[in-house]
């Protein structure tokens, strides 16, 4: 298997936690703007978008990636949501490179 090479990046809007500048603005929307965005910079299809794997800090109540995708309509691909307090999107990161490598269930991963 080849190297696994980052091809866009995109994270959420930074805010304060809880009780700041997104406190209106759910998990969910965030995810789907991060995973929407990385998907039209890489310039990539999403038929050719084999998995999804999303770092959260605080859990959504769910797999939010699985979700985010879904929303985009990337309705047949599985996601994986990382929940880690720090580095969360780099641990989506490392996933998805890791089961591109090892040769995993995907060819294109997407990770954000």
């Amino acid at each position: 298997m080849g190297d696994a090479v980052i091809v866009s990046a995109a994270r959420t809007a930074i805010g304060t936690a809880r009780k700041g500048t997104l406190l209106d603005v759910s998990a969910f929307d965030l995810a789907k703007e991060a995973m929407g965005e990385a998907v039209k910079r890489s310039g990539i299809p999403g038929d050719d978008i084999d998995d999804a794997q999303m770092g959260e800090s605080l859990q959504g109540g769910g797999d939010i990636a699985r979700y985010a995708a879904v929303d985009l309509g990337l309705t047949n691909i599985p996601g994986v949501a990382l929940n880690r307090h720090c580095a969360s999107g780099m641990a989506a990161v490392q996933g998805g490179a890791a089961s591109i490598k090892a040769g995993g269930i995907c060819r294109r991963q997407l990770a954000t």
